[in-house]
């Protein structure tokens, strides 16, 4: 294999950048350790990288996300490597062959039995908080296939400490070891050919430049809780300097016995329970180590609601069953129709681990009162001739979480128009996330009101001297007026109520007034007439 330059283009315009190995080579040893690999229960000190406190990211170390998509299969983590960390990143069709020049590593000759070149050595005291310690790993060469049976990079995981012995520096054993707990993770030891179930042929791996990787094993081992321990994580070349090495650390997975922990929903994400809505649950984890075990967690409820009062759902003994990393409870808030204020539930996980100290998680979630969904809006509404539509306006408050506002069935802001000539019923609903709801209903009559007088006085004087009928302007209408004697004196469309009977007779009238379909008849009485 020879570094492209061309194929890594073609790599590159290939996959858009998608799922790609991302490496990073800013972090410093220190921030590799304390930041990305150690999880919980466990305190780390001392951090070195080839026998030096150094203050600078180092070429063979570096961190990695993006792992999950690739043939990695690590979400993310760090990287140790007896070539360049950024590339391990590059695809199986190049190939990682850096001289980094950092030398050898007793214990890293010790199982080569070679010289070891380009060493890559972190190194770190612990201590734990329980009883054993352990961390996820893949292992990938670029000795695979070829050298299978021949070189040997070297790598392992040299823990020393109260109650290790054994042949490597301060008593250290390396615990880099296949699942029987012996056979050390070669290049010889996995292969196609034997141990072939831990082994992942990447030769034409997209993501990850070694062409060959072991499948995600863990190392662990007994400790004593509470004691210093000391941990060397290291790779190197072994005889020459060509054909790179690797080992990915998961992020978070260096532990000592997990503790129990939880998690807390509800549905909108806020924390909050309203009384008699929708439930909320706590999740709780069991802790790493216990699957094989129906696994009872001590617990404890504080907070300032009364479990079979106020909520519902938590139970006396808190169990997480075989073949089950986690149990959910559903936590119902209770509607007592008292106004209280917010009310706390606090689930508290624990154990007790091995040095005598108490570990574990809470989470809280909060009961309010519900307040009960109000509209306000008009009720009856009497509409007058001159209005094509009107707006329905309502307001609402109370309710829990999002709400919806109808207007006959139909979502609408809130506010509404509806055609002014019509007559009807218009119901506005308002629900919400409970789910509960309410409503009110709005009467509309169209019907034009129109006021026709039956007395105008025409003397000049400005008062009552025009026919002046209400309601009647900017609808469609026509009006005609006939003497007692049946003569016609007026008949028009679209009256403006001009009519002043100024050639008129005092007397009687009669008229016929049609306002849209609506008639109107009646008499009218001129007095004063010129």
């Amino acid at each position: 294999m020879k570094r492209s330059l061309l194929a890594l283009a073609a790599l590159s315009f290939a996959t858009g950048g998608f799922a790609q190995l991302i490496v990073s080579t800013s972090l410093t040893p220190e921030q590799l350790v304390q930041d990305v690999l150690v999880g919980t229960g466990v305190q780390v000190s001392n951090v070195t990288y080839n026998g030096f406190f150094v203050s600078q990211p180092q070429v063979g170390s570096g961190s990695f996300t993006n792992g999950n998509t690739t043939e990695l299969g690590l979400p993310a983590g760090i990287i140790l490597a007896s070539g360049q960390a950024q590339h391990t990143a590059d695809p199986a069709s190049d190939f990682m062959s850096d001289q980094n020049g950092t030398g050898s590593d007793p214990d890293l000759a010790i199982l080569a039995s070679d010289n070891v070149n380009d060493r890559a050595v972190l190194e770190f005291d612990f201590v734990p908080t329980g009883d054993s310690i352990k961390f996820n790993y893949v292992f990938g060469s670029e000795e695979y296939p070829e050298f299978v049976g021949s070189f040997n990079d070297a790598f392992g995981f040299f823990l020393s400490g109260p109650g290790i012995s054994g042949p490597y520096s301060n008593g250290a054993i390396n615990i880099a070891v296949l699942p029987d707990g012996v056979t050390p993770v070669t290049i010889n030891n996995v292969n196609d050919g034997i141990n072939s179930q831990y082994y992942v042929d990447n030769s034409s791996g997209q993501f990850i430049v070694f062409d060959g990787l072991t499948v995600t094993l863990q190392a662990r081992a007994q400790v004593v809780c509470g004691a210093t321990y000391h941990i060397k994580l290291a790779i190197g070349d072994a005889l020459d300097q060509s054909y790179d090495s690797g080992v990915f650390l998961q992020a978070g997975s260096f532990a000592s016995n997990a503790v129990p922990s939880l998690t807390s929903s509800t549905v909108f994400g806020d924390g909050i329970l309203a009384e008699g809505c929708l439930p909320g649950t706590f999740t709780v984890y069991r802790p790493d180590g216990t699957d094989s075990l129906n696994f009872t967690i001590e617990h404890t409820l504080t907070g300032t609601a009364t479990n079979g009062v106020d909520y519902t759902g938590i139970p006396n003994v808190i169990t997480v069953p075989i073949g089950q990393d986690s149990v959910v409870y559903t936590v119902s808030a209770a509607e007592d129709g008292v106004t209280e204020g917010p009310e706390t539930i606090i689930l508290s996980v624990f154990i007790v681990n091995a040095c005598g100290d108490t570990l574990g998680d809470s989470q809280t979630l909060t009961i309010q009162d519900y307040v009960p969904l109000e509209i306000q809006t008009q009720t009856n509404i009497l509409l007058t001739c001159d209005q094509d539509s009107i707006p329905l306006l309502a307001a609402y408050t109370g309710g829990y979480g999002p709400t919806t506002l109808l207007w006959n069935d139909s979502l609408a802001n809130p506010q509404f128009w509806v055609p002014g000539q019509e007559d009807g019923d218009y119901v506005v609903t308002v629900s919400d996330a409970c789910p509960r709801s309410t409503s009110a209903t709005v009467h509309i009559d169209a019907g034009c009101v129109v006021i026709i007088p039956n007395v105008i006085t025409p003397n000049g004087d400005g008062s009552n001297d025009k026919f002046v009928v209400k309601g009647i302007l900017g609808r469609d209408n026509q009006v005609q007026i006939w003497d007692r004697w049946g003569k016609e004196v007026l008949n028009t469309y679209n009256y403006r109520n001009n009519f002043g009977a100024n050639d008129l007779h005092d007397g009687t009238y009669f008229y016929k007034i049609r306002v849209l379909e609506k008639e109107y008849t009646g008499h009218l009485t001129v007095l004063g007439s010129n």
